[in-house]
């Protein structure tokens, strides 16, 4: 029986394909295996910084407002019509010590100076009278008396009544004196005015506030410090206020930073419970109220920040802060070009740089650039021209 056309067309393109693919399986079979090559460890290029320990002295960065040392309100002490007011009795007018400010008209206080006088001249004669009364009795005793004299018959009490008389007499006289030279009202120390609440011609009453006086002569800042700042002081010489450390202020003036050097003569010896923040007194006085470069007075409420020289260290190593990775730890480039995590000792941290103490040696390469979390064992290569620590 033969093959129907219908087998045939089904059968002949099958049998071709599977030809091709046998072919196929041929070739591929007879192809060469492929040389294999080692994998090549490309190194990146890192930014690196070369480790020499030196001297590094620590300072503290803070901030505060000027005040006067000495802030007082001006009362007087004794009432009246104000017959005199300084040029000066102005916001912002500045006194010397011991000039008068305001006066009070003293004629009351004089009338009341001499009527003193006059007591005291009046007590001081009666006084000699009863001395010559007791030398008197004393020597008729003598001539007429028997056995031991009285006080009273030797008017004893009656001179001792006079010399208390002339004590409260000349008391009296101390006090109208007092009250006349109250009625100058003189500055106690060089001081600026802050406000003027009288003026020529008023009556005013021992109470009444005259206005505010701050001292120029010497001038505080209050800084405050954090528990890590204090840690770069000595804290008992702080406290104490034995020890004096340097500050220098910056304060922008007439749209120009300027410059003043002081010392941090205490602390305030309390730790505010709720910020945990110590405050520090920075002084200036005498040529240091004037700036370093213009010779411009630091002024009172001025806003300065303030560096505060700390303690010293000697074979201590201050590198860039991005060095610093989580966990106190840095990279360091080994003999093979290959980066290590190692652990180091950080006794200051801050937004510029970090120094460390202990985990590092002279000579180490440090990597600078920002890199992932696992990273130990990654080949690098670097250019030390530029990155050798000063």
């Amino acid at each position: 029986m033969s093959i129907s056309k219908k087998m045939r067309s089904f059968i002949l393109p099958t049998i071709i394909i599977i030809g091709a693919v046998g072919a196929s399986a041929l070739l591929v079979m007879a192809k060469p295996e492929p040389e294999k090559k080692a994998a090549v460890e490309i190194a990146r290029f890192i930014r690196v910084i070369k480790a020499h320990p030196k001297q590094v002295a620590l300072s503290v960065e803070t901030q505060g407002s000027v005040e006067a040392k000495q802030a007082i309100d001006l009362i007087p002490q004794v009432s009246g019509q104000v017959v005199y007011v300084s040029d000066k009795f102005v916001d912002g007018g500045i006194f010397k010590k011991g000039e008068v400010i305001i006066r009070i008209d003293p004629r009351d206080y004089q009338y009341a100076v001499t009527s003193a006088q006059a007591r005291v001249a009046e007590s001081q004669q009666f006084l000699e009278k009863e001395r010559a009364e007791a030398d008197l009795a004393k020597a008729e005793w003598k001539i007429l008396g028997q056995g031991e004299a009285s006080d009273l018959t030797l008017r004893k009490p009656q001179l001792a009544d006079a010399e208390a008389k002339v004590k409260a007499a000349e008391a009296n006289l101390s006090v109208a004196e007092l009250n006349l030279e109250r009625t100058e009202i003189r500055a106690p120390f060089k001081g600026l005015l802050n406000s003027k609440n009288v003026d020529l011609g008023q009556f005013i009453t021992m109470g009444t506030k005259l206005g505010k006086l701050y001292s120029v002569d010497v001038v505080e800042i209050r800084l405050p410090m954090s528990s890590k700042d204090l840690g770069q002081f000595d804290i008992k010489g702080l406290k104490t206020g034995s020890a004096q450390f340097d500050v220098t202020l910056t304060g922008r003036f007439a749209d120009q930073d300027h410059h003043w050097k002081g010392k941090i003569v205490r602390s305030e010896g309390m730790i505010d419970p709720k910020t945990r923040i110590m405050y520090v007194v920075a002084q200036l006085r005498g040529d240091q109220l004037m700036s370093l470069e213009g010779n411009i007075p630091i002024s009172i409420g001025q806003f300065v920040s303030a560096n505060i020289e700390g303690r010293h260290f000697d074979g201590v190593y201050q590198l860039p802060r991005e060095v610093l990775r989580q966990g106190d730890q840095i990279l360091v480039v080994d003999k093979d070009n290959k980066l290590r995590s190692r652990k180091v000792k950080v006794i200051e941290s801050n937004r510029d740089f970090v120094v460390i103490s202990d985990g590092l040696k002279e000579g180490d390469i440090i990597s600078q650039s920002q890199l992932g979390m696992e990273v130990d064992g990654l080949l690098v290569k670097y250019d030390l021209g530029q990155g050798d620590q000063s």
